[in-house]
């Protein structure tokens, strides 16, 4: 019976390496590719967040819709995308349950590209221990992301900047106040 478990499992790790593998065809023409040795990792690096996490998933990983969403960003490069894949997954399984599983996965995912782009600038520490956590602090506290608003409320359509705006704590400066301060000082 444990060599007919161990066969599922493995063959069940062989389909998803080579689902991994099949995103190679969307991400080579951003410059990315990941070996066969590099998505066996990256399985094995979802194992371990899973379990960290005490979470379990059925079907298909989480690992595909975070490739193609993060593939075109300017801050993964060849050097950097299997570990930033692997420290993405770990993030979001983190998050699910920080967040209580208010938020979908697309929610999560649309959230993290959004701060990994427009405030990180590719810092997944900063992403992490930053955005994310002040992000899931006010989803429990009953904050409703826009995504969630909208699917709610059809008269609330209209967009913001960034939705992080609204949770940061950090004084951002304005560049027109600034331009104009260096022209007053010359």
């Amino acid at each position: 019976m444990d060599n007919l478990f161990e066969l599922m499992v493995a063959e069940q790790q062989k389909q998803e390496v080579g689902k991994i593998l099949d995103c190679n065809n969307k991400t080579k023409q951003f410059g990315l590719a990941l070996s066969e040795e590099e998505a066996k990792e990256l399985i094995i690096s979802r194992m371990n967040s899973l379990s960290d996490s005490q979470r379990i998933e059925f079907g298909e990983g989480i690992l595909p819709k975070i490739i193609y969403l993060f593939c075109d960003s300017q801050y993964v490069n060849q050097d950097n995308y299997a570990s930033t894949l692997s420290e993405l997954q770990e993030i979001f399984y983190l998050y699910k349950n920080e967040t209580q599983d208010e938020l979908t996965d697309d929610e999560l995912l649309a959230f993290m590209k959004k701060q990994f782009e427009e405030i990180c600038f590719g810092d997944l520490e900063y992403l992490k221990s930053t955005c994310l956590e002040r992000f899931a602090k006010a989803v429990r506290s009953g904050y409703q992301s826009q995504m969630q608003s909208r699917l709610r409320d059809e008269y609330t359509l209209r967009d913001v900047e960034n939705e992080y705006d609204k949770l940061s704590e950090e004084t951002r400066w304005d560049y027109e106040v600034y331009k104009q301060r260096l022209e007053d000082m010359y």
